[in-house]
């Protein structure tokens, strides 16, 4: 069966069902490397989890407790107005900010870290035997230091790494710093290491400022929950003790620095109620001094009171006048407070204004400067929630302000009423002497004094019982508690994920070493470019060793020819009684074979009792000669016959005897400066015709099609052209190229071959046969041998075998 020329040609390559079988056979054949690779990555894993430190979870839990000084009514309109949780955030930012954290690192000394030498790197000791501190009369650490602490028998070997100068220390407490040395260093009494001697020890001393950053970034706070009040402290940390601590300290510290904003308050009142005692101690002595003088001045000792209906009328009156006075004072003097404050300051409490919406209002606008100061320390106060806070506090302050106003002016007019009211009472006494009256009005102005000292007294004295008051605005419901399992590194997830890279990269290798090899290996990989020409046969590599292996594969060779042989009865089938066949034997580039496979070739029609002929028509590279252990130049063939006229192609033929069968070769004869001119001629065409009339086969060894143009000028000759290619050789884009020489009938009747097939690496096929006879090729230019010793061992053994024979 022949192919049609006018056959329709489609090259594209159809989107095909994924074959898993050949998508496994790809990479089953490098189980080696994979089994290499897990070994690596475990390998691996296991040297990670050896030498990296386990890091532990420790977590507190603490409660925010809101201010004793606020009413019900204040808490239930904060959370009316979310501002709960406004203060949870406030707070979590202060347990970050760097106020609290550089309190922390300075109270245990968390800028001087400790490592001593492990078997491959620096490990970190957190319990060692000494304390190293920074001389801070030097002024502020601005740079890291590192020093290297050695125990000797008489003390330590301290050296400075930044300049190499070391000194030793008599007895193991060092505490007279030098420019080289601005350090203390003393045992440390509460460690449960021991003092190992000469063992080397490395302390870095970093700026208090650095670790106060690193802490705070480290510290993870947050809410137990979208609507809770509890808050969650947490540190990621190799030791779990140390963390422990750190968190515990963090807490304490925050509850100080809670204790400190609150006796802020009472310390503000007490220095309020000791200014006015100045001004009211010296209004007293002055009332004092009148008193006596008007006494003295009119001759007066003590007035008998006067009725006792009309004296207990006006003691009414002048008890509610003396309480309006009184009220009107206090209110004067905080009034007076407010316009000399300059800035945002705490305003005092509870000091006599008998006024709620007055006092709420300063309990109020003091627990709101309280926040913003804190949100100032750790947010700055370019922060918008500070700025909208400041506004804030600006609005309560003329709401005071303002109430305060409203307020003097409502007792104001209430005075005015009362004296109406006391002149009314006093018209009675209008026959009492002047000089009673003008005793009993400063009578008066001294009990209101002296009631306001008094009150103020009072006070002070509970200003000073809330200042001796450390009450925390935090409960801790769990103080810091470490984990017992390390969060990092998880050995679980660690193998798992060597596992899988293990596994991942030589599926990733392989993969690229597919996805950019553009080179045939099997018939299959030609019929995924072109499905129109069909595949003639698949040739196995020759394989060199023992003897034993090299006549297996002599066998494997000629029955692998022999099928070809059979195979090219399907495109152009073999009729008696007529002429020769032509076939021509091809390839795109050198060194893909067409030589040996022609050669094999017309060997396995020999043994078909084929006459046939093998003509060397490669003018310009001739291998053929190889072959027959013949000299090219000592050989005339083509070429001669082609150029001289006179020379008969017929007396150029070297019979060539294989066993009991043989076949005819025609070399290629000497190098011309012409071959296609040669190839054009006359003489090519008779030797074509007087050969078919002779032979039944005639098997051309055709120059590369790509190189040259000398196959294609001949083409027309070809019963069948056997297009050689070579399994790793070959390139996918030659396969396009000799099928569109196809496409434009520039070569008829092609087939295929793959030559030089190495199965049993199968090539990610699936194929891994053993050709030992039931197709059993064995054939090619070995993979780790030159061509031309192919043929040399195929001659040995034939020799061998003639020999035995």
């Amino acid at each position: 069966m022949s192919l049609s020329s006018q056959q329709n040609f489609d090259f594209l390559i159809k989107e095909e069902p994924i074959n898993y079988k050949e998508l496994l056979g790809k990479y089953l054949p490098f189980w080696p490397w994979f089994i290499l690779s897990v070994l690596l990555s475990y390998g691996g894993a296991f040297l990670f989890l050896r030498y990296t430190p386990n890091i532990y979870k420790t977590e507190a839990k603490i409660k925010m407790l809101e201010g004793s000084q606020k009413s019900a009514v204040a808490l239930e309109l904060s959370s009316l107005l979310n501002q709960g949780n406004l203060k949870l955030e406030n707070d979590i930012a202060l347990f970050k900010s760097y106020k609290i954290a550089e309190k922390v690192v300075r109270n245990l000394d968390l800028n001087v870290t400790y490592f001593t030498q492990g078997q491959f790197s620096l490990r970190q000791e957190f319990d060692a035997p000494f304390r190293l501190h920074f001389a801070t009369s030097k002024g502020e650490l601005n740079k890291t230091l590192s020093f290297k602490v050695t125990p000797r028998n008489a003390g330590y070997e301290i050296t400075n790494t930044q300049n190499g100068k070391s000194i030793q220390t008599k007895g193991f407490t060092f505490l007279n710093p030098t420019s080289d040395f601005p350090i203390y260093l003393e045992p440390n009494q509460f460690s449960k290491q021991k003092l190992i001697k000469d063992l080397e020890y490395e302390v870095k001393v970093t700026p208090v400022s650095n670790a106060a950053k690193n802490l705070s970034n480290s510290l993870t706070v947050e809410t137990d929950g979208k609507s809770s009040d509890i808050i969650l402290i947490s540190l990621q940390h190799p030791d779990g003790p140390q963390a422990q601590k750190v968190i515990n300290n963090l807490i304490r510290v925050f509850e100080e620095d809670g204790i400190q904003d609150n006796q802020l308050v009472s310390k503000r009142t007490i220095e309020f109620v000791d200014e006015r005692f100045k001004y009211i101690s010296r209004e007293l002595i002055d009332i004092e001094v009148e008193k006596r003088n008007y006494k003295k001045n009119n001759n007066l000792s003590f007035v008998e009171g006067d009725v006792a209906s009309s004296i207990q009328l006006k003691s009414t009156k002048e008890q509610a006048l003396f309480e309006i006075e009184t009220q009107l004072l206090i209110a004067k003097m905080l009034k007076e407070n407010l316009n000399s404050q300059k800035g945002l300051e705490l305003l005092p409490s509870s000091i006599g204004i008998q006024n709620a919406n007055v006092n709420e209002s300063i309990a109020r606008y003091n627990s709101s400067v309280l926040e913003i100061e804190k949100l100032k320390s750790s947010a700055g106060i370019n922060n918008p929630a500070v700025q909208i806070g400041l506004k804030q506090l600006g609005d309560q302050k003329n709401i005071i302000i303002n109430s305060i106003n409203d307020y003097y002016k409502q007792l104001q007019t209430t005075r005015n009423q009362n004296n109406i009211a006391e002149i009314n009472a006093s018209s009675s006494f209008e026959s009492m002497p002047e000089k009673e009256r003008v005793l009993r009005d400063i009578d008066r102005q001294q009990k209101l004094k002296e009631s306001l000292y008094l009150l103020l007294l009072q006070k002070r004295e509970e200003a000073s019982i809330s200042l001796a008051i450390t009450q925390p605005n935090t409960k801790i419901i769990d103080y810091a508690i470490s984990d017992e399992t390390p969060i990092f590194p998880k050995k679980q997830t660690i193998f798992l994920l060597a596992l899988l890279i293990g596994l991942a990269a030589p599926i990733c290798v392989i993969y690229l070493i597919h996805l950019f090899d553009n080179k045939i290996y099997l018939a299959n990989d030609i019929e995924k470019i072109n499905k129109v020409i069909p595949i003639l046969a698949e040739l196995p590599s020759y394989l060199s060793g023992s003897e034993f292996e090299e006549k297996e594969s002599l066998v494997q060779n000629l029955e692998a020819f022999r099928t070809l042989a059979h195979n090219t009865e399907f495109v152009t089938p073999y009729q008696e009684n007529k002429q020769g066949k032509i076939f021509f034997v091809t390839s795109a580039i050198k060194g893909e074979g067409k030589t040996f496979v022609a050669y094999n070739l017309a060997n396995a029609y020999a043994y078909l009792n084929k006459k046939t002929l093998i003509v060397g028509c490669d003018l310009r590279n001739p291998q053929l000669h190889k072959h027959l252990a013949e000299s090219r130049k000592s050989n005339k063939g083509l070429s001669n016959y082609l150029y001289d006229g006179s020379i008969q192609w017929q007396d150029l033929i070297i019979n060539k005897q294989v066993d009991e069968y043989s076949f005819d070769v025609l070399l290629a004869g000497d190098i011309p400066p012409n071959p296609t001119l040669l190839l054009s001629s006359e003489r090519f065409g008779e030797l074509i015709n007087d050969s078919k009339s002779i032979y039944d086969i005639i098997i051309f060894d055709t120059p590369p099609t790509l190189l040259v143009t000398d196959s294609l000028i001949i083409s027309k000759y070809a019963d069948t052209t056997i297009y050689v290619t070579r399994s790793g050789v070959t390139d996918k884009e030659l396969i396009k190229y000799s099928s569109k020489l196809f496409q434009d009938k520039k070569i008829t009747n092609m087939g295929y071959l793959v030559n030089d097939i190495h199965f049993k690496r199968s090539y990610g096929y699936g194929y891994n046969y053993n050709y030992s006879y039931n197709y059993g090729y064995g054939y090619g230019y070995g993979r780790d041998v030159e061509k031309s010793s192919w043929v040399k061992s195929i001659t040995n053994i034939v020799s061998k075998k003639r020999k035995k024979s």
